[in-house]
């Protein structure tokens, strides 16, 4: 466990040279869709759970153990236009030797299809079609110790373009500590950390690294459980002012960008959730992600930007999952998940 933690911190003190604003020149960006309706319904960003109905171990490593092996869950969101965002998570069946420690290997494949398009030559004339796509492989391990879990998760994540394509080997680093009596958890990870091994062309890229910490409570008897992340730690001031929307002019015509109040850039770092517990098998979930909702407002506003909902149903060896988050007013996106205990059914 001492080595887990060696890493995981020299790899943070490694990695604030690179760490960029959300905006910018990056690759891989499909990284931070959500990774199961879970985590769209709770606002999109998850680096904790008490109780992991569904599988979080990509959004943090250290989430592996709570996967039983030969658990399998399915994801599919229809993204814009006619992309298609799919994600598989499945536990493998790999007993520890040590009965005082608790390890976990888990799988994971992330794809996201931008679907076909016409191909033209330089006069407009169609002599063909290509295809887009993004896809991420990874592989997890997760080990605890007492009340602390620590993983990690290897990925290779690749897209391509036509005839262009970039390929990168990134990880995923994160601990969680789980209250002995209580369901209590505290969590955080370091996601997408590693190399660009080829790009598109000689333009420079980011990756789109991300430093999360997170909480997870239920009141003892209260049936309602609440999670709090804070995403993209390594900078304060991830706000963005439109040129466009927010700029304000002085009396000679030049442009007087508008200032952002301390409040408000804190908040833009927060994602909150709450799944209420209707009954044993039955969630309903909601979110509201701050900075989604800022960026994806309109300049009248807008009620549906930010928030985000759905519901988990659970029966014998099955769970299905449906979530639904908005990023403007006018538009939503749907996922939907399934959970399989192929244990169960092969017996």
């Amino acid at each position: 466990m001492r080595h887990y933690i060696l890493v995981f911190f020299f790899i943070l003190g490694l990695q604030p040279g690179q760490a960029q604003s959300p905006g910018g020149q990056r690759v891989f960006s499909f990284l931070n869709l959500p990774t199961h309706a879970r985590v769209a319904a709770l606002g999109g960003q998850v680096a904790t759970a008490t109780r992991p109905d569904g599988a979080y171990h990509l959004n943090n490593p250290a989430l592996a153990d709570s996967i039983p092996p030969n658990q399998l869950s399915i994801s599919l969101m229809p993204y814009l236009a006619t992309a298609s965002y799919y994600t598989l998570q499945y536990g493998l069946p790999i007993k520890s030797n040590d009965p005082d420690r608790h390890a976990a290997w888990a799988l994971g494949l992330q794809y996201l299809s931008y679907g076909a398009f016409e191909l033209t030559d330089p006069a407009g004339n169609a002599i063909g079609t290509f295809t887009a796509n993004d896809y991420a492989l990874s592989l997890t391990h997760a080990r605890t110790e007492g009340n602390f879990t620590l993983g990690g998760t290897l990925k290779a994540v690749g897209s391509s373009i036509e005839t262009y394509s970039a390929f990168g080997i990134l990880a995923d680093l994160g601990g969680v500590w789980r209250h002995p009596k209580q369901e209590l958890t505290v969590g955080l990870v370091a996601k997408n950390i590693g190399y660009l091994v080829k790009n598109y062309g000689p333009v420079d890229a980011d990756l789109p690294f991300d430093l999360q910490a997170g909480v997870t409570l239920k009141p003892r008897y209260a049936p309602i459980r609440v999670t709090l992340t804070a995403h993209h730690l390594q900078r304060f001031d991830i706000t963005y002012n439109d040129p466009n929307l927010n700029v304000r002019y002085d009396l000679d015509g030049n442009p007087i960008p508008q200032p952002v109040g301390v409040v408000e850039k804190v908040a833009r770092h927060l994602s909150v959730g709450a799944e209420l517990l209707i009954s044993r098998n039955v969630n309903l979930l909601v979110g509201y992600n701050h900075q989604r909702r800022q960026e994806g407002k309109l300049t009248t506003g807008g009620f549906g930007a930010g928030f985000s909902f759905g519901a988990s149903v659970q029966a014998r060896g099955f769970q299905l999952t449906y979530g639904r988050f908005s990023s403007v007013p006018t538009a939503g996106t749907s996922q939907l998940s399934l959970r399989i205990d192929l244990d169960r059914w092969l017996r």
